[in-house]
């Protein structure tokens, strides 16, 4: 009888996920929107519908609270180590320095707004996510600023200015601006009006099951195309390797249940949409970029599968 209701949890935590994923996927097979609906509609979740669930959270979590601070820890420590183990598998699978950038990149930073956020709360609800929301905010920003940073130092025939890219492409990313504007309302101790709040609340709500089917709509995998050896190792440090080196770092820095299962599921997230996006505009290998974020997503169906049901 446990077993049975364990494995209700878990289905009752990820089924809701992969049938928004899933219907995604069908409306665009079956052209049931205009052409380029599902760009506009990811467009309204990036700018306005997650942002606005980023203020209202960010500006009322708890800044002392230990399990976030524990979460945080767990994840600068993997996305670190993500990092150094990506760099040391440059030199050994010795990546074309076109694709350096990208392969690093697609190896740790994670979709945290699209992915974490839905996953988490169809999973542990409105108090898992908001237990995750400080260190999230802190990640976002480390993740932006990392990657154009990397991005910039293995550009091929570009010559941006590094602290103009990491403004223009980083740091005035909305979900950035949002999370600024939630820690200072945190910090000065306003209180959101309770009207400004519940619309806050409405939209970023609904951000959250558009961001799962946006996701599924975007899957291509005839795009897949090049080198996927490369494609397939970084995706799979991303999925793979980071939730496991998170579920062991949890355990160490003794994060509660609840809190371990949070930085894990955020850790097993899929490459972010916007990396291919930003290596492209950067003068980066943007095909393996590409491959990087489709297989990602593919193999994190089940790594998310395993956090939910594992940890």
């Amino acid at each position: 009888m446990r077993a049975y209701r364990s494995a209700m949890v878990v289905l009752e935590s990820i089924v809701p996920v992969l049938i928004l994923i899933g219907f995604g996927k069908v409306l665009s097979r079956a052209k049931f929107f205009s052409e380029g609906f599902f760009r506009e509609l990811n467009r309204l979740t990036y700018f306005f519908g997650l942002p606005s669930l980023l203020i209202y959270k960010v500006a009322e979590i708890d800044l002392t609270s230990e399990a976030g601070i524990g979460i945080l820890y767990t994840l600068l420590i993997v996305i670190g180590a993500s990092i150094v183990l990506s760099y040391l598998l440059v030199a050994f699978l010795r990546v074309p320095s076109k694709s350096i950038g990208a392969f690093v990149q697609g190896s740790y930073r994670g979709n945290l707004a699209f992915v974490g956020f839905p996953v988490v709360y169809f999973a542990l609800g409105s108090e898992g996510l908001s237990l995750g929301m400080f260190a999230s905010g802190i990640c976002i920003l480390v993740y932006n600023v990392s990657s154009v940073a990397i991005l910039i130092l293995h550009a091929e025939g570009k010559s941006e200015n590094p602290l103009s890219a990491v403004w223009r492409h980083g740091l005035r990313n909305p979900l950035i601006i949002a999370c600024i504007i939630g820690f200072a309302l945190n910090l000065a101790d306003w209180s959101i009006p309770l009207m400004v709040r519940r619309s806050l609340e409405a939209v970023g709500q609904l951000a959250l099951p558009l961001a799962l089917m946006g996701l599924g709509a975007g899957l291509k995998f005839d795009e897949l195309k090049g080198r996927l050896g490369l494609s397939t190792t970084a995706a799979l440090v991303n999925v793979a390797f980071s939730p496991l080196l998170g579920y062991v770092v949890g355990r160490w820095l003794g994060l509660d249940d609840t809190s371990l299962k949070v930085a894990v599921i955020f850790l097993a997230c899929p490459t972010a949409v916007f990396s291919y996006v930003l290596a492209d505009m950067l003068g980066n290998d943007s095909g393996t970029a590409r491959n990087i974020v489709i297989l990602s997503t593919l193999f994190s169906i089940v790594s998310l599968v395993l956090a939910i049901a594992l940890v």
